[in-house]
């Protein structure tokens, strides 16, 4: 997944990644990993989500207030 791919889900579904605000990212992140954690199967998007966070790197994102 790239910057110009679109979000394929949620609120944000449509948007590029790069425009989806980071406060979501980390919220969807956070969501994404309970479900991973609980030993439930992530669908293709949820890992393709959870792949662009990870490669872009969580702590890199900004709480935007």
């Amino acid at each position: 997944m790239t910057d110009q791919d679109p979000m394929p889900f949620g609120m944000h579904k449509g948007k590029s990644m790069a425009n989806v605000p980071d406060s979501y990212l980390i919220w969807i992140y956070n969501r994404i990993q309970i479900k991973a954690e609980s030993g439930n199967n992530l669908t293709k998007d949820e890992a393709a989500v959870l792949g662009y966070i990870e490669d872009f790197g969580v702590e890199n994102l900004e709480i935007e207030y």
